[in-house]
């Protein structure tokens, strides 16, 4: 006999939705970084509100806005009532919804953070990513782990050559993206990976100087 009138078990792992508001140029530069890393939109916003939520500096240079008391990672940020608001995104045309997905216990700390700021979780995503993308740490660190996982040894410590005699110089401070960044550019052949788009400009643009 079938039983009615029972909800199933929710899945624990199961992810909810959610969509921050950003400008267009925001949106412009999180799909060229996801579309030059081979990865989803909805998966690279994932890791960048997990790299906020998780990251102690970010949380405490927006901790000044915090009108409620709110616990996260064993540490107290302290609310004030007083405190200036971030407030809701602006709207029009300029500002466009990108989409992501976060585990039950991601959401939770970005719905403490909402709540701290008293926004909407997807407010409180927006602010985030911007944190992130704004984050040199957080994008060389992206991208490193994006090259060592998809160029071979032999490319990443070429790479890595390149990246150390650029830096020597003391007027560039090169990070991985923008080294990632430029042989995307620079590299003018219809080529389908990075992998491929790299070892032609090791031996192009490099070795052959």
């Amino acid at each position: 006999m079938v039983k009615t009138g029972e909800r199933s078990t929710p899945r624990i792992d199961k992810k909810r939705d959610v969509k921050p508001t950003v400008h267009t140029e925001f949106k412009e530069t999180i799909y060229n970084l996801a579309s030059i890393t081979d990865v989803s939109v909805m998966d690279l916003v994932e890791e960048m509100t997990m790299y906020s939520i998780r990251n102690k500096r970010i949380l405490k240079d927006l901790s000044p806005y915090f009108v409620r008391d709110v616990f996260i990672d064993k540490t107290l940020y302290i609310g004030h009532r007083n405190a200036d608001r971030l407030g809701p995104t602006s709207g029009g045309i300029n500002f466009v919804r990108v989409k992501t997905r976060l585990t039950q216990d991601v959401f939770a700390d970005l719905a403490m953070i909402a709540y701290a700021l008293d926004v909407r979780p997807a407010r409180a995503c927006a602010i985030l990513i911007d944190d992130a993308l704004h984050s040199q740490d957080f994008l060389d660190g992206y991208i490193k782990r994006y090259l060592t996982s998809n160029v071979s040894d032999h490319q990443f410590l070429e790479l890595k050559k390149i990246f150390e005699y650029v830096n020597r110089d003391e007027n560039y401070n090169v990070s991985w993206a923008t080294l990632l960044s430029y042989i995307v550019r620079e590299v003018k052949e219809p080529l389908t990976s990075i992998k491929e788009k790299v070892n032609s400009f090791i031996i192009k643009s490099w070795q052959d100087k």
